[in-house]
């Protein structure tokens, strides 16, 4: 919730003070960088699976070599990519990227995609205790420090705004309070409420590197494909008809993935939950809360798409002001959008407590390869409305119509 609160009062804030096109641009540097999710090579994400196992399996000594596994190999991607990514993001031509006629006002753009991408890679080694405390089904203590991350946030972005530091000084704002609390999240479980856990090197073995880069290495492959799927349309946009356009579709996009965002608070406990119901076989927990959950999915999503769709404009209008003007067929897009986001959560949320990874896999790379197509041809055609409608349609036949034949074969293994 406080999430949600924060994001809604930084939005207004922010295009007040950078205006409809740099803060388009800035969106579309985010999405850009979010794609860089999968960088983590899915450790982090496997770690949830492990230590959950580990905990259902009541095997207490293995805890200590996952957890230093883990998060050294992190650490290591993170040194690496930042490296790399310090080396090489100069000689990318970010004009052509984000669609930038003019860089005349945006001339220090390459910096502001340096700072977005460096707290990016700082922020990755803190990120890791929170999947571990989500293993432990210990994520209200994760969501705490996240709260306290996006309040930091909003204070830092206050200031900048007040003090008119530019785009740049926004930026190194709005980043650098989730970084302080993951910082400080990690220092405070593993120093106080954790020390048995402390990442330690003469823990880290080859045969606990080779379980965590196992099925890390299959999250790997499905968060890259998540990333493009997911942020790609930022980018697309931006190229296409240029960063102000990318403000009129992500403020939309922003309203309608509250209702994902706010159910993520039931589901994201689920994950964890359901591996450890896994490793201990009560099956019939799992098909029963699975079934239960994507009712509630359902009977919370469809009326809020609803109501979106018809008074979107007018919420957006008391939200933001007349800057922003959104079509009637966008605000269509977006709804039939968050339910398939819903239903797909619900999905993948037991699908990765199951470690069912591989059709995932194959799924996500069609999806993503099909929404770049659609959405290229369908904003060609009718304009920033055909960025919604080329993920609708990839998703609807690449995700939802296959997992509609899977799901009944998945739960008769599990009745067996």
């Amino acid at each position: 919730m406080i999430g949600v609160l924060v994001t809604f009062s930084i939005v207004p804030m922010a295009i007040d003070y950078l205006g409809v096109e740099q803060y388009g641009l800035w969106v579309a540097v985010s999405s850009l960088i979010a794609m860089l999710s999968f960088a983590n090579g899915g450790v982090a994400n496997g770690l949830v699976n492990l230590v959950s196992q580990a905990t259902g399996a009541h095997s207490t000594k293995a805890l200590q070599p996952i957890v230093s596994t883990g998060y050294f190999i992190v650490l290591i991607i993170a040194l690496f990519g930042a490296i790399l990514f310090s080396s090489i993001y100069r000689f990318v031509p970010w004009e052509w990227v984000f669609g930038i006629a003019d860089s005349r006002n945006m001339s220090q753009l390459s910096l502001l995609v340096l700072i977005v991408g460096l707290a990016f890679f700082l922020g990755m080694p803190f990120s890791v205790v929170g999947n571990i405390q989500r293993g432990f089904q210990k994520g209200d203590i994760e969501a705490f420090w996240t709260a306290n991350g996006r309040i930091l946030s909003l204070l830092f972005v206050y200031i900048a705004i007040q003090m008119e530091l530019g785009v740049l000084g926004f930026a190194v704002a709005f980043v650098s309070g989730p970084i302080l609390a993951a910082a400080t999240n990690s220092i405070n479980y593993f120093f106080i409420q954790k020390r048995e856990l402390i990442p330690k090197f003469r823990f880290v073995s080859k045969a606990e590197a080779k379980s965590v880069l196992g099925i890390s290495g299959l999250f790997f492959v499905l968060q890259i494909t998540s990333a493009i799927l997911m942020q790609s349309d930022n980018i697309i946009i931006a190229n296409m008809l240029g960063p102000s356009f990318v403000t009129q579709y992500s403020i939309s996009m922003q309203l309608f993935m509250l209702a994902p965002m706010l159910m993520s608070l039931f589901l994201a406990p689920l994950w964890p939950a359901y591996s450890e119901a896994f490793a201990s076989r009560d099956n019939v927990w799992i098909k029963n809360v699975f079934i239960k959950s994507m009712k509630v999915t359902l009977l919370i999503g469809l009326p809020t798409s609803i109501i979106l769709v018809l008074f979107g404009e007018d919420l957006i209008r008391l939200w933001i002001g007349k800057e922003i003007v959104v079509s009637i067929m966008l605000l269509i897009g977006c709804g039939v959008w968050m339910l398939m986001v819903l239903m797909g959560n619900t999905l993948s949320v037991l699908l990765n407590g199951l470690k069912i990874i591989k059709i995932q896999i194959v799924i996500s790379i069609m999806a993503a390869v099909f929404n770049l197509i659609f959405s290229v041809v369908f904003i060609s055609y009718v304009g920033v409305e055909g960025a919604v409608y080329g993920s609708v349609v990839s998703y609807l036949v690449c995700v939802i119509i296959p997992y509609g034949f899977l799901m009944p074969v998945y739960f008769r293994k599990l009745e067996v």
